[in-house]
Order: C-alpha cells, then sequence, then structure tokens
C-alpha cells in the first residue's frame, strides 16, 4: 500500500519552530494540523489561539483541521450536543470571521474528539451535528457550513455504531480520523486498510479521511497521522 500525506496534531500551541522540527522528521511539510476548540470563552494552551498560530500555519502552507473538544460530554444527551456544536461554531467562525471562511471556500470539516471514555451516543452525535449546522447558519447566513467529522479509536465500537445509527436516521458524517497506534512506531509506514478500519460495523459508514498512527512523539510535541491515499486530498 502507499503512505498518505504527513499530519500532526498538538496539545501545544503551533509554532514556526514546532511546525520545522515536525518537518524534518517527516521529511516533508504536514498537510494538517490538528487544534482545539471548545467555545469563545475557554482559555488554556490545547485552545486554539488564533493570534499566535495563524501566521506560523499559513506561512507555512499547513492547513488547519479544527477539533471540538467536549470530550466528557460525547456519551450525553441530545439536547446537551445541540449545545456543544453551538458553542464550537460559535468558536471557529468568531476566531476567523466571516470574510476569511467565505474567501476560504465556505465548507469546513470538524472533528469531534471521541476518545472512547466515554464513547459518544447516538443522540449526543444527532445534537453536535444539528448544533453546528444551526449555529453556523444562523451565524453566516448560510455563507459558512461546518461539516460534523469524528475522531476516535479503532476499537471503540460503541461510538462506530452510535455514528452508523445517527447516519441510518439522517444524520451526517463526512469523515473519520481513526486512531491507531500499531506499529508503536513514530516514523510512517504504509497505510493499511485492514489496520485501519475499524471491525465494526461492516461496511464502516463513513469515509475515512486520516489515520493517527502514533502518540507523543517528538519528545511528547506531537501526534503523528497520515492521510488516506485513497482519497482526494485536495478536494
Amino acid at each position: 500500500m502507499a503512505q498518505g500525506n504527513p499530519g500532526a496534531d498538538s496539545i501545544l500551541p503551533v509554532t514556526s519552530s514546532l511546525i520545522q522540527t515536525a518537518a524534518a522528521f517527516y521529511g516533508a511539510m504536514p498537510v494538517f494540523w490538528g487544534r482545539y476548540f471548545t467555545s469563545i470563552s475557554t482559555k488554556g494552551s490545547a485552545e486554539y489561539g488564533h493570534a499566535t498560530e495563524n501566521q506560523p500555519l499559513n506561512a507555512a502552507g499547513i492547513r488547519l483541521l479544527p477539533v471540538a473538544r467536549q470530550t466528557a460530554h460525547v456519551n450525553g444527551t441530545m439536547q446537551q450536543g445541540v449545545a456543544d456544536g453551538s458553542a464550537n461554531a460559535q468558536d471557529f467562525i468568531s476566531t476567523f470571521g466571516l470574510s476569511v471562511l467565505v474567501a476560504q471556500g465556505g465548507v469546513f470539516y470538524m472533528f469531534l474528539d471521541v476518545e472512547g471514555s466515554p464513547s459518544v451516543s447516538q443522540e449526543y452525535y444527532t445534537g453536535w451535528a444539528q448544533g453546528l449546522a444551526q449555529e453556523s447558519q444562523a451565524l453566516s447566513n448560510g455563507t459558512v457550513q461546518i461539516l460534523p467529522c469524528v475522531y476516535g479509536t479503532h476499537g471503540d465500537t460503541t461510538t462506530w455504531n452510535a455514528v452508523q445509527a445517527a447516519m441510518s436516521a439522517g444524520v451526517p458524517c463526512q469523515g473519520a480520523w481513526i486512531a491507531r497506534y500499531y506499529s508503536g512506531q513514530c516514523a510512517m509506514g504504509d497505510w493499511q486498510n485492514s489496520i485501519v478500519t475499524p471491525a465494526s460495523p461492516v461496511p464502516f459508514p463513513c469515509p475515512i479521511l486520516a489515520w493517527q498512527y502514533a502518540e507523543d512523539c517528538l519528545n511528547g510535541q506531537i501526534d503523528c497521522s497520515q492521510t488516506n491515499p485513497a482519497i482526494d486530498l485536495q478536494n
């Protein structure tokens, strides 16, 4: 199998130095960098800071991958999901502003962070996707769409079955980012569908866009991912 393009995510803010360290490690510039969005009132280094992180990412040509981070809530109610999705959309849109987002095409993926403890519930995921859609529509008059995706672990069948059930009821999932630390190595190996694709449900309900294959690399500064070589990455 072929390799995809390298990607990274970090709980640390992105700096030019960290980007160059990651690029030297990979032998290529990462094509995406995952960072966290929770709400406009959330503080701390884990939360994306546009004032300091926009410039180095833009200068390196790296696309930001927004991750919705409220992991303790994801087994909750539909109402909780709506509230969190709305807060995530507010955070994302206020961070960049409508004019910038519209100029970038107006359509963006956001990955719900599900760590498996707890797993996501069908009700929460349904509400979260609804909250994203409703709030982005309200804030942008339809000029910006934030599309729901899921980050989760390979073995979390409860989450993936809940996502499938939601999709069967008409709730979209535009993509999955699968975490499976199969080799224990930070060096990027070949993409293997048999390793990346969760065992259940079959068929897997949403496109797998990326594989987080290692964590705590570069002395714990980044987690390492690669994009699915079978997808049209630019589109």
